[in-house]
Parts: C-alpha cells; sequence; structure tokens
C-alpha cells in the first residue's frame, strides 16, 4: 500500500518538487513510488517563462508579444513524459514572480507603465505561447492550470500591477486567453490562499468564480491549504470546501502543508492525527458529493526542502516524509484514513548514493542568508520580529577571494533593492564574494535608530571575518560599499570603527575595521548640506548637539580611517554634492588615502549604473524584509510610537496601489557614471 493506491479511488494525490529534487534520484522514486501527480514548486512560474534578456535586448520586437524560454520546465515535463505521471501546471499569472518590467514601457522598470491594450496583448501573446508549447511538445501531460493565483486581499482585489495596468477584470481576461488556447481536457483552475476565511471565501464566490463560471472560463478552485497546528478551524475548513464544492466546479487540494516546528514524538503524533482529520474531511466531500475533490497535492516531499522554514523563520516539520524518505507518522494516518485500516510499514530501499545531487551543474554562486545577531544580542524597539542579516553572494568554489559588503542607501527608512544585489552582482561577476547587509532601519520614522546602523555594520564585518574560511576570504582584502545613507553607514564605521564595542568575546577580538570604503552619492554631514530626512530617522527630532556632531563624519576622519574611494553627480537631486567634498577635504588634511570623482550629471539613486541598471532591473528585494514588517504592523494597529498621520501615510504608500510610475532615463549616462564600477575595481586592486 502507498499513497497513490490508498486514494486511487478517489482523486489522484501529489507533491510539488523543485529542481534539486528532480536531479536527486532518490527524491524522483519517492515521487513516482508513492505519487501519480506533481507540480513544479517554482521553475514554472511567470518569471522562469519570460526570456528577460531577449525581451530587454529588443523591446520594441517583441513589445506585443514577449519572448518566452522554456529551458526551466523541460526537464519536469521530460521527468513527466518518461515516467508517465501526470502534472499540474503552476502558474501562468501571478501579482509576485511576474517582473514588473513585463508592465512596463520598453520593459523597463525606469519608463512608465504601459496602456492597458499592450499588457492585455502581453497577457494573450505569454499564454498563448505557453500553452501551445506545452502542449504541442508534451500532449495530455499538464492535465490542470492554475491560471491566476491569489488575486484577492483585504476583502477587495489585490492593488497589483495587473489592476493598476487593466483594471478588475485582468483575471477574467487571463482565463478567457488561457480558455481560448488550452487543450480539451486540461482544466483552468484560480487558486488561493487562507480560502477558508469568511470574508475571502466569500468574495472569492461572489467576484471571482461566479463570474468565471457563467462565461464559462474556470473549470475548478484551487485551495492552497497551507495549514497550521491551530489553523484553519476543521468546522470553517470544511463549510468553505462544501460552499466552493457547490458551485459545480472540480477542487484541487493545491498546496498542502502543516507548519509544526516541534520534532518531538508528541508532536509529530498531533501532526499526525490533525492530517488524518483533513484527508477525512477530503474523503467524506469526495464520497457525499459535496465537493467534487479531483486532486490533492503536498508542497514538496521532504520536510528538509519546505519552503516554510525559511518563510517562518524557523525549522518547519510539515510533511509526510523526511531524511532519507523515511515516512512519518503522519504518512501512515493519511493512508489510513482512505483505507480504514492499519497500514504496514513502508520503508525506501534506495542506495545512498541516490541521495546526491545528479546530472546537474552545480551553480557558480553559492546564495544563502545569515542572521548577525544572536538570540538577545539585537533589541531595537520596533524590529517587529526583523533581524539585521547578510545575504550572500559567494563563488562556488575553493579559491581565496577579496570580499565586498555591499550597504543599500535609503535614507534610514529602509534598504532599497536596487543597491543592494545589483552592485553585488556587478562585482560578484568580477570576481570578488559579495554580502548584502540588511541592517536596521525605521520607515515609521518613529523610533530614532542611533547608533544600532553602525553597530550593525560593525558585527557584519566581524562575522564576515570570523568565517572567513567558510566564504574564501582568508587572508584577502575586505571593503564595504555604501549608497546615499547607506554610504553613512559605511562612513560611520570608517571614522568610528574603534569606538564600537561588541559585547560578544566570539566577535570582540575580531576587527571591524574595513580595508577600504566606497562611498556612493554618500550622506556625510549633519551640517548645513545635510539630507534632513536621513538625520531625522537616525537620530529622532530632537537630536542633541553632541550627537549632531558625532555624525557629521567629516568632523571625525583620522590618520586611520581606511582608504576611500567616493563618487557622486554634480547635480545630484537628494543628497548635495558638497557631502563629498566635505568627506574628502577632511581625507585630504590627514592624509588619508582616497579617490574622488564627481560626474557633471546625473540623479541620485543610480546604484552600479551598469547595464542591468539601465535596463531596468532593480534585483532581489529580501532587503526590504524589516521595511515591510513595520508596514504590516502598522497596518494592523501594531506599530511602536507611531502616529495616526504616519499610519496613514504608510497605509497609503505600501498598500494604496498608488506607486509612482517611473519617467525614463537618459541612457547617455552609462558613458560616464557608467564607468564609476570600472573605476572602483581598479582602486580596489590598488589597496
Amino acid at each position: 500500500m502507498n499513497l497513490k493506491t490508498a486514494y486511487e479511488p478517489y482523486f489522484k494525490i501529489g507533491a510539488a518538487i523543485s529542481r534539486w529534487n528532480l536531479h536527486t534520484p532518490a527524491h524522483m522514486k519517492l515521487l513516482t513510488e508513492q505519487f501519480n501527480s506533481f507540480t513544479c514548486e517554482n521553475d514554472m512560474k511567470p518569471m522562469f517563462f519570460l526570456d528577460t534578456d531577449k525581451n530587454k535586448a529588443e523591446p520594441d520586437k517583441y513589445n506585443l508579444a514577449p519572448a518566452l524560454t522554456f529551458e526551466n520546465a523541460i526537464p519536469y515535463l521530460e521527468f513527466a513524459k518518461t515516467n508517465n505521471i501526470a502534472m499540474r501546471g503552476h502558474t501562468l499569472a501571478w501579482h509576485n514572480q511576474t517582473p514588473k518590467w513585463f508592465f512596463c514601457e520598453n520593459y523597463n522598470e525606469m519608463f512608465p507603465f504601459a496602456d492597458r491594450e499592450t499588457i492585455l496583448s502581453r497577457l494573450e501573446n505569454y499564454i498563448h505561447g505557453v500553452l501551445d508549447f506545452v502542449q504541442n511538445n508534451y500532449p495530455g501531460i499538464v492535465y490542470a492550470w492554475d491560471v491566476f493565483n491569489e488575486i484577492v486581499d483585504e476583502g477587495d482585489f489585490r492593488k497589483s500591477l495587473w489592476l493598476r495596468t487593466v483594471g478588475e477584470d485582468f483575471f477574467i481576461k487571463a482565463f478567457e486567453y488561457a480558455r481560448k488556447y488550452a487543450a480539451p481536457g486540461v482544466d483552468l483552475f484560480y487558486n488561493d490562499y487562507e480560502t477558508s476565511e469568511p470574508w475571502k471565501r466569500d468574495f472569492i464566490i461572489e467576484k471571482v468564480l461566479t463570474p468565471l463560471k457563467e462565461k464559462g472560463f474556470v473549470d475548478g478552485m484551487g485551495l492552497q491549504s497551507h495549514l497550521m497546528m491551530d489553523h484553519p478551524d476543521l468546522d470553517n475548513y470544511k463549510k468553505a470546501l462544501e460552499m466552493y464544492g457547490a458551485l459545480g466546479l472540480k477542487i484541487n487540494i493545491t498546496e498542502l502543508d502543516m507548519h509544526n516546528a516541534d520534532p518531538g514524538e508528541e508532536s509529530m503524533h498531533a501532526l499526525a492525527e490533525r492530517y488524518r482529520a483533513f484527508f477525512e474531511i477530503y474523503l467524506e466531500a469526495r464520497k457525499s458529493g459535496k465537493a467534487n475533490i479531483t486532486s490533492v497535492t503536498f508542497w514538496n516531499l521532504l520536510d528538509e526542502n519546505s519552503w516554510l522554514t525559511g518563510f517562518r523563520r524557523e525549522k518547519s516539520y510539515p510533511l509526510l516524509f523526511s531524511g532519507k524518505c523515511e515516512a512519518k507518522e503522519a504518512y501512515y494516518s493519511v493512508i489510513e484514513a482512505a483505507t480504514g485500516e492499519k497500514a504496514d510499514k513502508w520503508q525506501p530501499d534506495y542506495p545512498d548514493e541516490d541521495y546526491n545531487l545528479q546530472g546537474m551543474e552545480m551553480p557558480k554562486i553559492k546564495r544563502f542568508r545569515k542572521d548577525i545577531w544572536g538570540e538577545g544580542e539585537y533589541t531595537y524597539a520596533a524590529s517587529y520580529g526583523f533581524t539585521p542579516n547578510l545575504m550572500a553572494f559567494v563563488h562556488n568554489d575553493d579559491v581565496k577571494r577579496d570580499c565586498l559588503l555591499v550597504v543599500p542607501g535609503g535614507g534610514y527608512c529602509m534598504c532599497t533593492p536596487h543597491e543592494g544585489e545589483l552592485p553585488a552582482m556587478e562585482f560578484f561577476d568580477r570576481g570578488m564574494n559579495v554580502f548584502v547587509l540588511t541592517y536596521t532601519t525605521d520607515i515609521t520614522m518613529s523610533v530614532p535608530l542611533k547608533s544600532q546602523p553602525m553597530n550593525d555594520v560593525s558585527r557584519a564585518v566581524r562575522y564576515i571575518r570570523k568565517n572567513g574560511s567558510e566564504y574564501g576570504i582568508d587572508g584577502k582584502k575586505l571593503f564595504i560599499m555604501g549608497f546615499s545613507a547607506g554610504a553613512h553607514v559605511c562612513g560611520s564605521l570608517a571614522v568610528h570603527y574603534e569606538d564600537i564595542e561588541d559585547k560578544n568575546p566570539e566577535y570582540s577580538a575580531v576587527s571591524n575595521r574595513p580595508d577600504g570604503v566606497i562611498l556612493a552619492y554618500p550622506v556625510i554631514t549633519t551640517g548645513e548640506y545635510t539630507h534632513k530626512d536621513s538625520v531625522r530617522a537616525l537620530l529622532g527630532n530632537e537630536p542633541t548637539q553632541e550627537e549632531l556632531d558625532y555624525f557629521s563624519l567629516e568632523n571625525h576622519v583620522s590618520e586611520n580611517t581606511p582608504p576611500c574611494f567616493i563618487w557622486q553627480t554634480q547635480e545630484d537631486n537628494l543628497v548635495p554634492v558638497e557631502n563629498s567634498y566635505l568627506f574628502a577635504m577632511a581625507l585630504r588634511k590627514k592624509n588619508v588615502p582616497f579617490a574622488h570623482y564627481v560626474f557633471p550629471v546625473g540623479f541620485h539613486g543610480l546604484s552600479a549604473a551598469n547595464n542591468a541598471f539601465f535596463r531596468g532591473w532593480s534585483g532581489g528585494e529580501f532587503c526590504m524584509e524589516q521595511t515591510m514588517r513595520a508596514a504590516f504592523s502598522v497596518k494592523d494597529g501594531k506599530g511602536v510610537n507611531v502616529s495616526e498621520q504616519r499610519k496613514q501615510e504608510l497605509i497609503d504608500q505600501f498598500f494604496g496601489g498608488n506607486e509612482m510610475p517611473a519617467m525614463g532615463i537618459d541612457f547617455s549616462l552609462r558613458d560616464d557614471v557608467g564607468k564609476w564600477t570600472d573605476m572602483a575595481d581598479a582602486w580596489m586592486k590598488r589597496i
């Protein structure tokens, strides 16, 4: 007996897999032995079908019909074809993992949003292209598609770029196109999370499913079912399942898992019993005809591969298998729910080598996140559960390399994404191992930061050096690079590093003095040419004169200040260029080696000013974590010292769908400002 056999009379039983699972033979043996359906966890989402390079290189050619790529999807489709196993397609359209450039003129985030007709043409041709490729090359493999994912939020349609650029019929148009091009027998689903919440359930039924059903565009409803041990309530879940079923649509449980952070025997028994209860609901609904469940899909195969550990920021044990494909108690309870009999013990018999990655080229980059403060060390009052952290971009080899720590700007209110990953990848490609620091900021401007960001960058330098052998930088140079307010963070460390005591003896003996400092359009002074909003976020509305002097960095350059590279544009529209001159003159007076470049034209925030930047790519938003935590907390009335006026400003900014469109960019800036990374690279080699 196994899962697929136990549930064969009722519905398909499946699992989501990643490319790591796909290239681990033991995992694929587990999939084919236990399941008769699967879906891609990520590799068939919009960002993986849209060919970024082609669309950005020739935006006019692909303006109405975006170029597509199938290199990520093909391995899964080939596996399904070879092993005669069915697939769910996930997901044709989504607000997330659809790149912002898809919605912009010239496929460039620095240009305005395209008009409705352009976006609809892109959407139709994208859906047409994906369905045609899959159906022509792998006929009969994909039995269902999630056409649109997660369009409902806050009691209304989510204020996404789809809503902004197309209007409220954006999802209807997507289903119209999917119905037009889908092969006969392929089911089209709407998919969402928290679908048993009464307000969301009722909105989905009335505003999403009913109009789609009336037009004949939808076949089913996907209930993601990311469960917890105490949520949702079983009765509410059952009621919602039956209400969706009453529409006459097929039901798929699409992303089933159950967060549990306790691997102990008692806790895993409770997990098993709760799984049993949910599967009894599925079976009763199917047998009674109250819900035509045709598929249940677990969200990955093994505990170790679950997305929940990263999402919940704690180790999760949410699935039926773990370790070397060992069945947990929950596995047996799920089988017993279907058979009514005690299940025999199942034991995988896979060779040890089958647990190794095979047939997959190892990526040239290792990306991982590390919190820099341990338990009890970080006490900033407005953290909202955030801990300052490093995102690593490290070469996947044994070569010792110079290291760069990138510190994004954002006026001490946020860490802006385009000043994080964009320069990180620029200098990774130049041969360095690179880290991006997400340090303490305050979008509410309610709890002065004081020395916390400076302490964060100090600890980050010590953390990287302490782990230098692991990160391939032992005996090599370590530079820090900051942008705007992030440059103020770096400059603060450069002039005050001797003041910063680390109370953890594990780090206190490690040097926090960088070997060199790169300051891009830096905030430097608290005097005449200050950037007032940055200083306000850092020190509050009523800083003391002593604080103002301490953080006016030009006053504290010494002979021991590390060498510096500074660049800015003369017409910087936010931070007066005098900031750069003040710091350069202070360095000169103390005979500190430095380079100082001022370009004649260019706006504030040019970041790496490389090809990726001018093509309108901003990088990952991982460094926005604290900002988003604060925004959601304020919206929920849990902000720290936040005024009603500031609360409303933040709600409008983050949840109002009122993003200001960009107006384009002067590409000629590549010819001068675009050279600064070459200059900085040459300068670092001289240090």
